[in-house]
């Protein structure tokens, strides 16, 4: 089983407050209010959704939906990007966009939360109109109690597993099988 960790945070030059791992750990902190916000619209993460066939979308027993940007590759070494908007009942709960270009956006009621990753390991986390900016290696010293705000997901030609790691998320936060 491979996985693709992928770490990015928020951007723009020079960030308005410190991203602490104080902050990390704060279930109230912008990414894992978001991330808490899209796990509430899934089942427990016990259950699994089931693909539909052109995997374009994974359907769960609580009327929860996951429709992939594109139609999932068969391995996660084929895919371009990675991106998804989850629905409840046809109310829409959030939506995740990883570029695989150093950006992640993750949308919830609150709005857009961005998160980037800059030449030379600078990384900025936006929130609404504050900016926290942190050097990258200084994020996996918050571990495990502030985890970094990232994304990790394993695609094989029957599953899907996506995790978005927030200190208010469960690991993973959904699974997809056919």
């Amino acid at each position: 089983m491979r996985i693709a960790w992928l770490l990015v945070l928020g951007a723009s030059c020079g960030g308005d407050e410190d991203l602490t791992c104080e902050l990390l750990a704060q279930p109230t902190n912008c990414w894992a209010k978001a991330a808490a916000e899209l796990a509430a619209c899934l089942p427990p993460n016990t259950m699994t959704g089931t693909f539909a066939a052109d995997r374009r979308s994974c359907d769960f027993p609580n009327g929860a939906r996951v429709t992939f940007d594109t139609a999932l590759a068969t391995d996660t070494s084929e895919l371009e990007g990675f991106g998804f908007t989850l629905t409840r009942n046809d109310q829409m709960c959030g939506k995740f966009v990883d570029t695989f270009s150093n950006r992640m956006e993750l949308t919830a009621s609150g709005g857009t939360i961005v998160s980037e990753l800059h030449a030379g390991g600078e990384f900025h986390l936006h929130c609404g109109d504050t900016t926290y900016a942190s050097s990258f290696d200084a994020l996996f010293e918050c571990f495990p109690d502030g985890p970094p705000p990232t994304d990790g997901f394993d695609v094989t030609p029957t599953t899907v597993e996506f995790t978005i790691s927030s200190v208010a998320t469960p690991s993973p936060l959904f699974r997809c099988a056919q």
